[in-house]
């Protein structure tokens, strides 16, 4: 299993474009499926995104509406739940490795 690591300036808007592609078998779209999304810092505080289907069910947007700006330095977490017709499936864990902007 490999994990994804992107380093995100503290301070910053969290917000990314997730395209959804049906697998055999997996349902056409995502507009049935339940997601939800969390970050977790370095010192255990957990952010709750917000999920955005597009209306084609082929793509949506999670974004943390709030300031990241206290955010702990350090390597967080995050990951995207799905649930489809009970089932649950998770993303991998993509790591953020959250870093102090330079420029005030």
């Amino acid at each position: 299993m490999s994990t994804t690591s992107v380093t995100f300036k503290r301070g910053t808007s969290f917000a990314g474009t997730v395209t959804y592609t049906p697998d055999q078998g997996g349902p056409a779209t995502i507009t049935n499926v339940t997601i939800t999304s969390d970050i977790i810092t370095t010192d255990g505080s957990v952010y709750g995104c917000t999920i955005t289907k597009a209306n084609d069910g082929l793509s949506f947007v999670v974004r943390y509406t709030g300031s990241s700006a206290d955010w702990s330095l350090g390597s967080a977490r995050w990951d995207i739940k799905f649930i489809n017709a009970g089932a649950v499936f998770y993303s991998e864990t993509m790591r953020l490795n959250i870093i102090d902007q330079v420029t005030t």
